[in-house]
């Protein structure tokens, strides 16, 4: 969804309510597959503050669907997008920021509020996405999954680094 600021730039102290939809349907992150489900209705408000400053504001939730890390079975969670930008304007356009540069959700004249959203839902993306508290994940040696079923297989995990004293103890064991 693209928003025009040229007409609320125009009028000093002015305010204006559009309702806002989410046309994002898949991203990627950090090397990982990701599905917007839905987002909560919401409206975004432009505000003109006075007349150099516009301040875009709306909240809103995204429902997620993406792997589970340990087990790779789909999960859905949600992710809360509260957007809260103030951004200089002059002559109808956004002004870029001298540290940032550019910002990324503007395009000429118009907001582009698909990428406010994304940037809120990378900024409060969980750091582990998981089926359950307790995922037993994937068996190393099978490949099941362990919530489903037991595999029995040996979990034991040695240290790559004692292998060589692994080896060593083995060969002094007395044969019967």
């Amino acid at each position: 969804m693209k928003i025009s600021i040229k007409d609320i730039t125009s009028l000093p102290d002015q305010n204006k309510k559009f309702t806002g939809t989410c046309d994002i349907h898949d991203f990627s992150y950090l090397g990982s597959k990701f599905t917007i489900n839905r987002t909560e209705p919401f409206d975004v408000v432009l505000s003109m503050i006075g007349s150099g400053k516009l301040h875009i504001t709306f909240n809103t939730s995204a429902n997620i669907t993406g792997s589970c890390d340990r087990c790779l079975t789909d999960v859905s969670f949600d992710v809360p997008v509260a957007v809260d930008e103030t951004v200089e304007v002059s002559e109808g356009q956004v002004v870029p920021d001298e540290e940032i540069g550019p910002y990324s959700f503007v395009d000429g004249e118009e907001i582009v509020v698909d990428e406010l959203i994304l940037n809120e839902i990378l900024v409060n993306f969980p750091a582990k996405i998981l089926c359950q508290d307790d995922c037993k994940g994937i068996c190393p040696v099978c490949g099941k999954n362990r919530n489903i079923e037991s595999c029995g297989c040996d979990d034991t995990v040695l240290d790559p680094r004692m292998a060589q004293f692994l080896d060593v103890f083995n060969s002094f064991k007395e044969v019967k």
